[in-house]
């Protein structure tokens, strides 16, 4: 302790989440990131986690059921009010809003639909105007509050892209930590039909 003062505590570099331990928890959190350049990793973003940009005609229209997906990979909350998304779709995040450590929030069209299907206790925030998505492929970028891009993906149903989540039931899933979500291969057909909007993908248990 310093003469009248609080104690004084080292910084360990690898101490990521600032609990004065390197743990598992630290491992997560670099994972979240390993393979990106350091131009676009940050320690604190959300990422895209998944697309349902076709839905089938079994579930309805494609404008009640197409949403864009974001989670958390963190041992923390994120605060994420003020950030938005934009080019393939206009949606701007309400201040306050934060998502839970591993936890997610889920941009919609029509966020009715997703209410009645997933109660109140999933984040929403519905898409502005005429946004809806390409059924052939466009980007999606997460703007941070400041205008920087924390996150894009630009999804096709070509290009090494798989063609499950085009019109099959499933939803484009992100795979996970250690995968770069901006490559078609760290994306897979979601194994539900609708996907799994607010959850943790389907393929994660595979």
């Amino acid at each position: 302790m310093t003469a009248g003062g609080p104690w004084v505590w080292g910084q360990c570099h690898a101490d990521l989440n600032g609990n004065q331990t390197i743990d598992n928890d630290d491992l997560l959190i670099l994972l979240a990131d390993y393979g990106q350049s350091c131009e676009v990793a940050a320690w604190d973003d959300p990422v895209i986690s998944e697309i349902h940009y076709n839905p089938s005609t079994q579930q309805g229209s494609d404008s009640d059921f197409e949403f864009v997906e974001l989670m958390n990979p963190h041992p923390f909350a994120i605060d994420v009010g003020g950030w938005s998304l934009d080019d393939g779709i206009d949606a701007t995040i309400p201040a306050g809003t934060t998502i839970e450590p591993h936890g997610f929030l889920l941009t919609a069209n029509d966020t009715a639909t997703y209410r009645a299907i997933l109660g109140p206790f999933v984040g929403l925030v519905p898409w502005m105007g005429t946004s809806s998505l390409h059924n052939s492929g466009e980007t999606i970028r997460l703007i941070r509050p400041d205008g920087t891009q924390a996150d894009i993906v630009t999804y096709s149903d070509t290009g090494g892209w798989t063609n499950e989540a085009d019109g099959a039931g499933g939803s484009l899933e992100w795979k996970g930590a250690g995968h770069d979500n901006a490559l078609p291969e760290s994306w897979i057909g979601s194994n539900a039909l609708g996907g799994s909007p607010g959850a943790d993908n389907s393929s994660w248990a595979d």
